[in-house]
């Protein structure tokens, strides 16, 4: 029988990012996945900045898969470009990293396509 996908819109996550870069969603197994948009905002009193990495499965976050590398965000500001089409393959991952602990959070939604027999 022939594989079929399904389509389903979700919020793929909504974190904090620390002073350390850390993985923020991995995309799973028979999945493919779309951003179809992503948010970042800052919640504190003084400007930051942010980074963020599209890492291919087994690598590490660096200058060549930067997404965005040192960007600055004002402060109680929402970064006014909200992404799009960032699209994950299976064991491919968002990490990111914020210039302070807990002071910008991302906001990512997508659609989930898995395939099913």
């Amino acid at each position: 029988a022939p594989l079929v996908a399904t389509n389903t819109l979700v919020r793929l996550f909504q974190v904090s990012l620390t002073d350390a870069d850390a993985e923020l969603y991995k995309c799973p197994a028979l999945t493919r996945v779309t951003i179809i948009a992503l948010y970042k905002v800052n919640i504190d009193a003084g400007a930051r900045t942010f980074r963020i990495h599209h890492v291919a499965s087994g690598g590490s976050s660096g200058i060549g898969n930067a997404l965005y590398y040192d960007e600055p965000l004002a402060a109680k500001r929402v970064h006014p470009r909200i992404d799009s089409g960032i699209i994950l393959e299976p064991g491919q991952s968002i990490r990111g990293v914020g210039s302070v602990t807990n002071t910008i959070t991302l906001t990512a939604f997508g659609i989930l396509t898995e395939e099913q027999a």
